[in-house]
């Protein structure tokens, strides 16, 4: 499968989403996620965050590049604010100065890339990696050629920061991206054995969708070391971790919208990840 750029510089990915030309390389996962240095720090503290994309949650760093990057968002408890970077950031977020005690959201969202599928096949394995088989059939029935499959992705991320001491009443919240998964309790209480989460899409709740939970323990190192498993949100668009452990946690989910009108893209992804670390009690 090969990148096209429609006039936009596309991520430099590895496996089959690197941006060179004519790469046929079949690789199945390619998440995109927020690596905070840190994930609890106290009160005027700083902290630095990589966009990282990969496998099994083991990917290399990302330079910030406005033409890929559509906006970074800090989520305080009581304000939203624009995070700026400069081009050649690495990490993207630099320095973040964490005034407020409580749970902070960093968001991002990326502008549209573009990658094209060789084959009918190379399609149908992604497709059914993510759990999404049943797009092959609508590719078919809307009379879509069986080459040169082309699809726009979109990215958006999102990690959480927990500031000084932990309440369990500090709760995630939506924070209005297209496609979002939103912790719906607190993952920095100590001692919580299980956080629910939901997944959302325009504001509203995904049911039956795939998410997949990654998960590395405390000391563990990526990818050896990753664990990856599979749940379905339910009628209310949740779904939970249970046994919840220590170290890193990544959550990603994606969704196939279809491209109306000409050109050569067809369909249009929309990738949600959501991470955090739990700490030693």
């Amino acid at each position: 499968m090969s990148m096209i750029s429609k006039g936009k510089r596309a991520f430099r990915f590895p496996g089959w989403l690197v941006a060179l030309a004519l790469s046929t390389t079949p690789v199945l996962s390619h998440e995109f996620w927020l690596d905070a240095e840190e994930s609890m720090i106290e009160a005027g503290d700083s902290i630095s965050i990589d966009m990282r994309v990969g496998q099994n949650f083991s990917g290399r760093a990302l330079a910030y590049l406005s033409q890929n990057v559509r906006e970074i968002r800090h989520w305080s408890p009581g304000a939203v604010t624009s995070v700026h970077a400069r081009l050649g950031d690495r990490p993207a977020v630099q320095s973040l100065v964490l005034e407020e005690p409580g749970l902070h959201r960093i968001t991002l969202a990326t502008k549209p890339s573009y990658i094209v599928f060789e084959t009918l096949e190379e399609f149908r394995e992604y497709l059914e990696y993510e759990g999404l088989s049943h797009i092959a059939e609508l590719h078919e029935a809307r009379g879509f050629a069986s080459t040169d499959i082309a699809e726009a992705y979109v990215r958006n991320a999102r990690t959480l920061v927990q500031v000084g001491p932990v309440k369990a009443a500090d709760a995630d919240e939506a924070t209005g991206m297209a496609f979002e998964l939103v912790a719906t309790g607190n993952p920095f209480v100590p001692e919580r054995e299980t956080l629910e989460f939901e997944l959302l899409w325009q504001g509203e709740p995904v049911t039956q969708a795939q998410v997949a939970i990654f998960h590395v323990a405390r000391n563990g190192k990526a990818p050896n070391d990753t664990m990856r498993r599979l749940v379905q949100t339910d009628a209310v668009g949740r779904a939970s971790i249970d046994n919840l452990e220590q170290g890193r946690y990544l959550l990603n989910a994606v969704r196939l919208e279809p491209v109306e009108g000409p050109g050569a893209v067809v369909w249009e992804s929309h990738w949600a990840s959501l991470t955090f670390e739990i700490p030693p009690n």
